[in-house]
């Protein structure tokens, strides 16, 4: 299992990669250079790039989402959207579509789960921009990339903090017993050892008594410290 420390490394190294993939895909879709990116990436092994018509159907895909999703379908060209997507992810993908058709030159990021082909899905994150041409809408221009891991990542770095936070309550609960339930009777105890102390007893009595209230002493000294480093 992966250490804490590395966790928060893995999560802090996918967060930058993120916000890079993020800051070349504006670059690229800002400058509406569709037909040069689509050539540059057609081939890549990172991104996803889709276009679909005006009715929503795949107008063209590259090789890296071709290979990811055609198990729905030999052929995915010409096809709805939709077939590719988690059926509670469609309304998200729609109205991201719909504010591209009413903002046009802006970008849209979006968040969708994809089927995997193993009845699971795949969680991969887009900008949107509408295709323009001669002044008229073609349909929609879609980069994106898979973010499975880094939201893996994310809920496994959620799970530590909430499990740490029971711990750490675990361990207040520890120091009140330690420093009121345990302690209580040990007092008594001791304050009984020095009460008879008083008193006169033969030499094997008083050796005994000795020798109680040392182990009482060690054994308040060990919760002591343990209460103290229960409470950081």
């Amino acid at each position: 299992m992966i250490k804490l420390e590395s966790k928060f490394l893995i999560k802090k190294l996918f967060l930058i990669a993120a916000l890079l993939h993020s800051q070349i895909i504006t670059t690229m879709l800002n400058n509406y250079n569709f037909e040069s990116t689509k050539h540059l990436l057609h081939n890549s092994n990172f991104y996803y790039i889709i276009c679909t018509d005006i009715h929503g159907n795949y107008s063209y895909i590259n090789n890296r989402y071709a290979n990811s999703f055609t198990h729905l379908t030999a052929d995915l060209i010409g096809k709805p959207f939709v077939i590719t997507i988690h059926p509670d992810d469609i309304k998200v993908c729609e109205e991201a579509g719909a504010r591209c058709y009413s903002h046009p030159g802006e970008l849209f990021p979006v968040t969708i789960r994809k089927h995997n082909g193993e009845g699971g899905y795949v969680i991969t994150q887009w900008e949107f921009t509408l295709i323009v041409e001669e002044g008229e809408p073609q349909g929609i221009f879609c980069l994106g990339y898979d973010i499975t891991e880094i939201e893996i990542i994310k809920k496994e770095v959620i799970n530590i903090n909430e499990d740490l936070h029971t711990k750490n309550n675990r361990l207040g609960e520890i120091a009140y017993e330690q420093s009121h339930l345990v302690r209580a009777p040990l007092s008594n105890i001791m304050g009984l050892v020095t009460v008879l102390k008083n008193h006169d007893m033969d030499a094997n009595t008083a050796t005994i008594l000795s020798l109680m209230e040392e182990s009482c002493l060690q054994l308040d000294a060990v919760i002591r410290n343990i209460t103290n480093k229960s409470k950081g």
